[in-house]
């Protein structure tokens, strides 16, 4: 899965050719060579790039290194290094002679070392988790440069919040098959799509001047199964909002989680205060609550299901909470909700998260109107980047 410190060396090997154009013939005598070092053996490093085989660079006492400190994309900005400063893991980007790349040592090996790279990626997915925006595209401008997204909150009714992209914008997309995050543009934003975004807010965060920004055509909808393959893993099910058929492909990626009685019955009773039904992730039925459900929508056990009520008003938070199954844990007949992209006539969904233990809520939904996932619980946003 593509990162942001993997794109930011990305967007470094374009600086470079720029810089490199500027000063050069138009027919260059140089190529780059961007990749990570899988092998040292003496003056040649063995180097796999992201999208082809592995290839050899070469290196003498003439070759220049230089390394970029974390987060950086200015070459102005490299510091010098030594060939001894490159290990197996760290990412290069060489500048050799196009004549015979494999057999001619480098002019100039940048390095970012695989330690850094690490703290990046790390620092990156904790931005990604806790200063992240989610919400669903409702208009794009794109002379302007705007897309205006609708934000869920934990109370209330969702807020506009407009997306100012006429900056540096690095665009990430999911891929429908694979769920991997794939470089893209603003051209494949799609009104309707899920998207996750990075960037400065201003003090109500109406606004936000974006910087990256995560996006797919992500749908959550509730279906029951009448089929499980766990060898192919796929599930044959029916739509349960339009009732037609329709197959979920689950990934090794796929997050998969049953609802526990508790935390079922809480969200069902978010939905519907009124809701009087139990517990019962595999179709328990209807019945008056518990002492100590009544009044104030508490679970059984005195509690407000796992975690704090920060946790309960934040999904992503609480399905965390919630134990992992698998494919097998499944039976044919029971309902449940998927988060995935989905083919254009809805006739297929690759799952990116799948949710058991469901029944209470959609018993509690129908009132809401045709929606059975009407109201604020959804589990419908687009992953953070890895």
């Amino acid at each position: 899965m593509r990162t942001a410190a993997i794109g930011a060396f990305l967007t470094l090997a374009s600086l470079a050719l720029t810089a490199s154009a500027q000063t050069q013939p138009a027919a260059s005598p140089y190529v780059s060579v961007l990749g990570t070092v899988e092998k040292i053996d003496g003056q040649a490093f063995t180097v796999k790039p992201d999208k082809s085989d592995s290839t050899i660079v070469k290196f003498d006492d003439r070759t220049r290194f230089l390394r970029i400190p974390p987060g950086e994309t200015d070459v102005k900005k490299a510091v010098a290094a030594a060939s001894g400063d490159v290990g197996s893991g760290d990412r290069i980007l060489a500048r050799v002679r196009s004549t015979d790349p494999t057999g001619i040592p480098a002019l100039t090996v940048y390095i970012m070392k695989q330690a850094e790279i690490a703290q990046r990626q790390r620092k990156t997915a904790e931005e990604w988790q806790t200063q992240s925006v989610t919400g669903a595209v409702k208009s794009i401008d794109s002379d302007g440069k705007k897309i205006v997204v609708s934000v869920r909150s934990a109370a209330g009714p969702p807020r506009d919040v407009t997306l100012d992209v006429a900056g540096s914008v690095e665009y990430q997309r999911t891929n429908p098959d694979t769920l991997k995050y794939e470089p893209s543009t603003m051209a494949a934003i799609q009104v309707g799509d899920q998207v996750r975004v990075l960037g400065e807010k201003n003090a109500d965060q109406t606004q936000i001047k974006v910087e990256d920004i995560a996006s797919g055509s992500i749908k959550t909808i509730p279906v029951q199964i009448k089929s499980i393959d766990a060898a192919t893993g796929l599930i044959a099910a029916t739509d349960l909002a339009s009732k037609k058929p329709i197959t979920i492909s689950v990934k090794p990626e796929t997050t998969m989680k049953r609802l526990d009685d508790a935390t079922a019955l809480m969200l069902a009773r978010r939905l519907n205060p009124t809701f009087q039904g139990t517990g019962g992730g595999r179709g328990a039925q209807a019945g008056p609550p518990a002492a100590s459900d009544a009044g104030g929508g508490r679970a059984p056990g005195g509690g407000r299901g796992r975690g704090s009520r920060g946790a309960a008003n934040d999904p992503s938070r609480l399905l965390e909470a919630q134990p992992s199954i698998e494919l097998p844990d499944l039976k044919p007949g029971e309902p449940i909700v998927v988060t995935g992209s989905v083919a254009k006539d809805m006739s297929k969904l690759t799952a990116m998260t799948l949710v058991a233990g469901v029944d209470p809520i959609l018993r509690a939904a129908p009132q809401n109107g045709p929606d059975p996932l009407g109201g604020n619980w959804n589990f419908g946003d687009v992953a953070p980047p890895q």
